[in-house]
C-alpha cells in the first residue's frame, strides 16, 4: 500500500523532522489572499482576541484555496494549512466553535488556556 501524503503541511514538516513556520492573521480576504502564497506551512486566524466571524472564517478559507495549485499538485491541500485559534473555555465550552471551524474545514485547532486534565479531555 503506497503511502498517502499528509493534507497538513504543518504535520508533514514535524513527521520529515523540520520546525513547522506558522504566522497568526485575522480572518478576512485579502489577509487569505495574502497568505495563501507565502512560505508558511501553515497560518493561524486568531479568533480569540478578534470577533468570532464564522463568515469570514468561511470566506476567508474559500480565498485561500488556489485552484491551479490544486490541479498541478493533484491534492486539495492548500500550500499553507490553515488553522484557527479558538475563544476560550467560559461559562459555557467552546466546543461549539471548534465544531464550526473543523466543519468549515480548517486542518487544526490552537485551544486557548488549557491548564486542567479535564479541559484537555473537553478539547479533544
Amino acid at each position: 500500500m503506497a503511502d498517502i501524503p499528509r493534507l497538513n503541511g504543518v504535520i508533514r514538516a514535524l513527521e520529515a523532522g523540520k520546525p513547522a513556520f506558522t504566522s497568526f492573521c485575522q480572518a478576512d480576504p485579502e489577509t487569505a489572499i495574502a497568505m495563501s502564497t507565502a512560505k508558511y506551512d501553515g497560518i493561524v486566524y486568531e479568533m480569540e482576541h478578534n470577533p468570532w466571524d464564522i463568515r469570514a472564517l468561511r470566506d476567508s478559507l474559500q480565498y485561500m484555496l488556489n485552484r491551479g495549485q490544486i490541479a498541478k499538485s493533484s491534492s486539495p491541500a492548500p500550500s499553507v494549512t490553515p488553522m484557527v485559534r479558538i475563544p476560550p473555555n467560559g461559562a459555557e465550552k467552546a466546543q461549539f466553535q471548534a465544531k464550526q471551524a473543523l466543519d468549515l474545514g480548517v486542518y487544526g485547532i490552537v485551544w486557548p488556556h488549557i491548564s486542567s486534565l479535564e479541559e484537555a479531555y473537553n478539547a479533544v
